[in-house]
């Protein structure tokens, strides 16, 4: 039985100081006259989708003209991203870019399950050279249910290397509590990594099979990702 591995973006691999807030927070106001629309707002473990149309709506552009509304912040939001990513600059967290080399050696399967949209994630990764790594996945475009997205992550590294749907063993990568619920309602096991808010334990006791500080030994991420 292959092994896909599914990993999150945002302090998972990298950290981008704030572009997504910033970029969104620009959008809104250019498309809206909200300013710092976003405040107040949670945005770990949740989906693009989700953040967005919970901020259209508490200032009050829901309602018939929600998709569109949707539709247009999007855009504009995705627009301004790589002058926001530039801007800010941000890292990569430590042990990832091994990591991913490492399993490229490996011939491993490998793809994403992030609350970004795609075009949003390319951004972030092709910034910094990573989006080659990655056979697909699942986004944050369709979905404000986590699980939704990883389903859909499963789906297409399942079509795209010809494994039989359903069948594949699957480990999901994150660093926060919904990463981890959300890995597990779609069938698959969950490896926290504790370069977020969380914790190893915190995301231990969030039911993670496999935790980690970060990602730098990479020996032992591949061990508990291949073995």
């Amino acid at each position: 039985m292959r092994r896909i591995l599914l990993f999150d973006i945002d302090m998972t691999m990298v950290r981008t100081d704030g572009a997504g807030r910033g970029a969104m927070e620009a959008a809104f106001q250019r498309e809206f006259g909200v300013e710092k629309a976003t405040q107040g707002m949670v945005f770990d473990g949740r989906t693009d989708r989700w953040i967005f149309l919970e901020c259209l709506e508490r200032h009050g552009f829901g309602g018939a003209a929600l998709s569109s509304n949707f539709q247009r912040l999007s855009e504009s939001y995705l627009d301004d991203l790589p002058a926001w990513i530039a801007q800010k600059g941000g890292i990569v967290l430590p042990g990832v870019r091994e990591l991913l080399a490492a399993l490229d050696a490996e011939d491993a399967l490998v793809g994403l399950a992030t609350g970004n949209m795609r075009r949003g994630a390319a951004h972030k990764l092709g910034h910094f050279g990573l989006w080659h790594h990655f056979s697909g996945g699942g986004f944050g475009d369709q979905h404000t249910v986590r699980a939704e997205l990883v389903r859909d992550g499963i789906a297409e590294l399942e079509a795209t290397f010809g494994l039989a749907p359903g069948r594949s063993e699957v480990i999901v990568l994150g660093d926060t509590p919904l990463d981890i619920e959300a890995a597990h309602l779609a069938g698959a096991k969950a490896f926290g990594v504790g370069t977020g808010r969380y914790s190893p334990e915190q995301l231990r006791d969030s039911g993670a099979e496999f935790a980690m500080p970060d990602l730098s030994d990479t020996a032992r991420a591949l061990e508990m990702l291949l073995g």
